[in-house]
């Protein structure tokens, strides 16, 4: 983006009149209107050409820093997350699958297909993905955020599917500013403290200023457990699915094991019924067993999971500028954010785990629980496959003292080690960007260039706390000859206890228990440069001269996972495996816009204009460069009246990830279809059947909600293809200057979709198991599950694939408002401000691969649509905020309504498969004391909202969705301000 100083002070003012005004800074449009004549030619996100007026063929919503101020929020992605455009990512609520970072996500296409910017340039990447983490943008010089939704591609590159967001800094701050602020539940839990000072002069006669940002907040835990209520307990559904019941995961406290070798069962002495394989043996805390119930003996996991995950950040940014002479400036900006977040998870389980364990002289067992598991064992030759490679090898049981009992046998075992501890992710992320650029206006042009380079790197440690070694685990099972110590004493082995609750040594836990570390690095070399002008020198057209923009762009992007060794290899209970990482990619390009004027000043066309864009990327390990484009048009058919229209081609490269990662597990909510949990009908059960699962244990299988699943990345990925058509209109009636209206229908494509192979594991097992291939053993989706001799799942393979398509549709709707009171007849009290945005999204379809049936998200949640990274969708969304101002008091009252929600599996039943209408109310008041003292205050969630709580089709995190729903309730925040 073009960064001339005059041309982007009506930056904020060209965003509200193309959509959404703030209600703080609403009269600006009408004023930025009547001035339009005197001021500059100016840029607007979402294009690099100056324009002669205030409107955009793309439709913008605008987020200011009066409005930062007055939401009291420390993390911008909390207040984006608001915005109807949005479907939230990651943030501060979610704790099972944060990864220490925060998101944005426009339309719930992927925080991956959403491009950030800071001042129009690329923010340097976090994750291994390609995202960037909104903790590393400093949140104390935001002037102001704007949001682009379609396509972006032939104006930034890649990424930009979904749309750009734009972060905005202020880079002429002159003066001293310190501020502070402090939120806490109506409770007093999950405190917020934030500190921010900024510093900013002007010298050598106003040609140059330097500004230089301090930051830093500090956010504490609150677990579900310190909440209490519904939220300390995981629920599930009852049998009969009409009402949540305590449950939780099968991995519990006193532990289980089942059968491995299959047609072996556990003999239960008065079970009243013939035993099957599916049957497993709970232990009891004095070495005893007992038959697991399903219903009853589940862990209640909810209690240590956070509800606010701590976060401690230091923030540091420097801006300059100099006029070295008239129409010449060089610029230069650094950037240092520290984040640490943590993230805890219940004790690490282990779940359905192949062990071989001492039988005949365990000290650990009572005779009646040898005699019970003795049909463990096998005098048939079987193999524990390379899946399990702590225990993986060919075996034979024997009974060696000929008393009945084999010395060793092989169990699958589900126990949850809370001897261990909590398990604990620090993520620590050290974040730094230079950048130095030059600008200045060439007249033959009548338009000027931007030369910049920027370099960043993203460095981040991981520590895991709390997590065990399966190795260590499998070498303390195995006891010698009298069941005094280890079979192998290396390492320092102790005798493992895993039978019952409670039982474990301290010496065994400090045994198996493993620290792991990890750190990654992401690096991007940035350059490039711009030409910015029009023709008005050489031609113009009758209706004006030609407006454009040229330049090219160079960016290498290098990404590196450096694992501990137990990481690494999956040698671990709690945590998934996560190999080394390591890629690079190089991508050169080129690309234009032009702003053709076609016609002006003629009945009902006062203005027409035709913008054209194209990018072409040249990447390494693509066999072609890749093209994109943009093709646009406004009419301004009167005064009061623009028409808008656009359609980009858009593309999303492949990131490192995707690339070059190794063979890595996962365990994603899934439920094999074929188990107890998921009550299959007798289609199902027969589709069980040929796939080759035992009659005997379809239905009675246990399964846990989390399936191990193996994920790779692929080197012959191609880039993301996206398609986006936007069309609106702007209505600013003459009748009522401070009025406006933006309605704008948007369609966005995504084919070749980058996701999970044949789907990912839910919807492989759904393909697997329904209609299409009823369970054929040689169909891919089958054959990607594989099972264990007892007929539960041992990993489902899913490897990077372009298989998908995603689809959105809808229709925005802004309008915007500003008044004095006195001109509507009232008492001169001050003035009033109005600002509203609503979308409706109608069609959200994700088509996994091109034999499964369409998942459809609009207007849903549940385990479908979570499979691909999308939270819940409701079709109406609407944000409504009324500022009232008199002098230097304001009061804010914002209305959020999300529509209510249903389940997106109509094939399966839970307790909730409706998610009501959410409305809420947040209100706060601004005081300026003097010029130099400010004070914020509110509350969010004023009418306490409640948060929906859910059994089976929740999400791994809270109970439910606490990303998209409010999961704190009633909070109050005080912010104050001392400015020189």
């Amino acid at each position: 983006m073009l960064g001339f100083v005059s041309r982007r002070k009506s930056l904020l003012a060209s965003s509200i009149l193309c959509g959404v005004m703030l209600p703080a800074v609403g009269a600006w449009a009408q004023q930025a209107t009547e001035e339009s004549a005197q001021v500059e030619e100016i840029v607007v996100t979402g294009s690099r050409i100056a324009r002669p007026d205030l409107t955009s063929s793309s439709p913008i919503a605008s987020v200011g820093a009066a409005e930062l101020r007055q939401s009291g929020v420390v993390n911008t992605e909390n207040l984006l997350n608001t915005l109807p455009q949005a479907v939230p990512g990651i943030t501060s609520t979610v704790n099972n699958g944060n990864n220490g970072t925060a998101t944005v996500n426009l339309r719930g296409l992927g925080a991956n297909r959403t491009l950030v910017l800071v001042d129009g340039k690329r923010q340097t990447p976090t994750t291994q993905s390609g995202t960037v983490d909104l903790n590393l943008i400093p949140t104390a010089l935001i002037k102001s955020i704007d949001v682009v939704s379609g396509g972006g591609s032939a104006v930034y590159g890649s990424d930009a599917i979904a749309g750009v967001v734009n972060f905005i800094l202020k880079d002429d701050f002159e003066g001293l500013e310190f501020s502070t602020g402090y939120s806490t539940t109506d409770k007093g839990e999950a405190p917020i403290y934030s500190a921010d000072l900024t510093m900013g002069a002007n010298f050598a006669d106003r040609k140059g200023n330097v500004v230089l940002s301090l930051g830093y907040n500090k956010r504490e835990a609150l677990t579900q457990g310190e909440r209490g209520g519904m939220l300390s307990s995981a629920w599930g559904d009852n049998t009969a699915r009409t009402g949540l019941v305590p449950s939780g995961s099968g991995s519990m406290e006193p532990g289980r094991v089942g059968t491995f070798v299959g047609g072996k069962v556990i003999d239960f002495p008065g079970l009243g019924r013939a035993p099957t394989s599916a049957d497993s043996a709970l232990f009891l805390s004095n070495g005893d067993v007992r038959l697991y119930n399903e219903a009853n003996d589940t862990y209640n996991f909810a209690p240590v999971n956070y509800l606010q995950t701590p976060q401690e950040r230091y923030s540091l940014t420097s801006l300059a500028s100099y006029e070295v002479k008239p129409g010449l400036t060089v610029y230069a900006k650094g950037n240092f954010v520290n984040s640490k977040v943590v993230t805890q998870l219940a004790p690490t389980p282990v779940g359905n785990r192949v062990f071989r364990f001492t039988l005949d002289n365990n000290p650990f067992l009572t005779a009646a629980a040898k005699n019970a598991l003795k049909g463990l064992g096998s005098t048939t030759s079987y193999q524990i496959a390379a899946s399990s490679p702590w225990a993986t090898g060919t075996y034979t049981d024997v009974d060696t003292d000929g008393d009945g009992l084999f010395d060793t046998v092989t169990g699958v075992f589900n126990k949850r080690l809370s001897d261990v501890g909590p398990r604990v992710s620090k993520f620590n992320f050290f974040g730094y960007q230079m950048q130095l650029g030059m600008k200045g206006d060439i007249e033959a042009i009548n338009g000027g260039f931007d030369v910049y380079f920027q370099y960043g790197n993203t460095h981040g440690s991981n520590t895991l706390l709390g997590d065990t070694s399966l190795a260590r685990i499998q070498q303390g099972l195995l006891l010698n000859a009298t069941g005094t110590a280890c079979a192998d004493p290396s390492n320092g082995c102790v005798p493992v206890n895993i039978f019952g609750n409670g039982t474990m040594s301290a010496a065994a836990a400090n045994f198996i228990r493993t620290r792991i570390n990890s750190s990654q690095d992401y690096e991007q070399l940035f350059g490039g440069f711009t030409f910015n002008g029009d023709t008005a020198n050489l031609f113009s057209l009758p209706a004006g001269p030609i407006g454009f923009a040229i330049g090219g762009e160079y960016r290498s992007e290098e990404y590196a996972f450096d694992p501990s060794q137990d990481l690494a290899t999956g040698n671990l209970t709690g945590f998934n495996a996560s190999p080394p990482v390591s890629g690079r990619f190089d991508v050169y390009e080129a690309y234009g816009e032009v702003l053709v004027p076609l016609l002006k000043d003629l009945p009902f066309v006062q203005r027409l204009d035709l913008e054209l864009a194209g990018r072409t990327s040249d990447y390494t390990g693509q066999p072609n460069p890749v093209k994109t484009y943009k093709v646009a048009g406004s009419w301004k058919v009167y005064d009061d009246l623009l028409l808008r229209a656009s359609y980009n081609k858009a593309i999303r490269a492949p990131s490192i990830g995707e690339l070059y990662q190794p063979q890595a597990n996962s365990f994603p909510t899934a439920t094999d279809p074929c188990s107890a949990r998921a009550n299959p009908t007798a289609a199902v059960r027969q589709a069980c059947i040929n796939s080759g699962v035992p009659a005997s244990v379809v239905g009675v299988l246990s399964a846990n909600t989390q399936t191990q699943t193996l994920t790779s990345g692929n080197p012959n990925l191609r880039p993301e293809a996206g398609k986006t058509l936007t069309i609106g209109a702007v209505y600013t009636p003459s009748w009522a200057p401070k009025l406006s209206f933006t309605l704008d229908f948007y369609n966005i494509k995504v084919t070749d979709a980058i996701d999970a192979a044949l789907g990912g594991t839910a919807n492989a097992m759904q393909v697997c198991y329904g209609s299409r291939v009823n369970g054929d053993p040689t169909s891919p989706y089958c054959q990607a599950i594989v099972r264990l001799a007892n007929g539960s799942i041992d990993f489902v393979r899913t490897p990077n694939a372009n298989v998908a398509s995603r689809e959105v549709e809808g229709l925005d709707f802004g309008v915007a408002y500003r008044t004095n009171l006195e001109d509507l007849g009232l008492p001169d009290w001050g003035s009033v401000a109005v600002r509203s945005l609503y979308t409706n999204t109608w069609l959200y379809t994700i088509l996994p691969d091109p034999i499964s049936s369409p998942i459809k998200c609009a207007d849903k949640f549940g385990n479908l649509c979570r499979g691909f990274d999308v939270n819940p969708v409701p079709r109406h969304k609407l944000r409504t905020s009324v500022n009232w101002r008199m002098n230097n008091l304001g009061v804010n009252l914002v209305w959020s309504h999300l529509d209510d929600v249903i389940d997106d599996n109509p094939a399966s039943r839970f307790t909730v498969e409706h998610i009501g209408a959410k409305n809420y109310i947040d209100l706060s008041a601004d005081w300026d004391v003097t010029d130099n003292v400010a004070f914020t205050a509110g509350v969010r969630n004023l009418t306490q909202e409640a948060y929906p709580i859910l059994g089976g089709n929740a999400s791994p995190s809270n109970s439910g969705y606490p990303a998209v729903y409010d999961v704190l309730g009633r909070t109050f925040f005080l912010n104050a301000r001392l400015r020189y």
